[in-house]
């Protein structure tokens, strides 16, 4: 117990629930229920063995099969099961209208009808002004090196997320982005 604690790990059954979207035609939400699953990063520092430590725990996972998944939302209950690979994915279709902006979730793991554990995520439902612009990160918005692999494994192993800069004007201007079009009350 103590080595799990030491090495920022978790052996209790945890639900990762990433940010779904939709649109009228359809809603989805995606994740990972785990067995093993590294614990959340309370403190970050600019050290290349903490660093290291941290990317290596982010493998450093066990997935959990065949888990009933329950995920709740507008009063509403949909299922689904996680595959092989922990991975479990919630799409359907619902009446409009849809609230806009975000709204939260509760997705459980559930075995033999018992909640064995549950976590909640948001769905972002886009106005009917807003654009949608789909982007990864290096590169895009932080400083990575993609191109150069010697400076991209030592940004990987030395930077964390709070310690990568942002190429300069960046956050302005995907602020921008995320309210073209838009009016002030949206």
């Amino acid at each position: 117990a103590r080595l799990m604690k030491w090495l920022g790990l978790t052996n209790q059954v945890t639900v990762k629930v990433y940010h779904g979207y939709g649109h009228p035609e359809q809603i989805m939400v995606y994740g990972h229920v785990l067995r093993l699953s590294p614990l959340p990063r309370k403190k970050y520092h600019k050290s290349f063995l903490r660093n290291t430590l941290a990317l290596l725990r982010l493998f450093m996972v066990r997935p959990l099969e065949g888990v009933s998944m329950e995920l709740e939302w507008e009063n509403k209950v949909y299922h689904s099961t996680s595959d092989k690979d922990g991975f479990f994915r919630f799409t359907w279709k619902d009446e409009p209208p849809l609230p806009k902006g975000w709204s939260e979730v509760l997705v459980k793991a559930k075995i033999n009808e018992n909640i064995i554990t549950q976590s909640k995520g948001y769905i972002y439902i886009p106005y009917d002004t807003q654009y949608g612009f789909i982007s990864d990160i290096d590169d895009t918005f932080l400083i990575s090196h993609s191109s150069n692999l010697r400076k991209r494994l030592f940004v990987l192993f030395t930077e964390n997320a709070r310690s990568r800069k942002p190429f300069e004007g960046v956050v302005e201007h995907y602020q921008l982005l995320s309210h073209g079009n838009t009016t002030p009350d949206a």
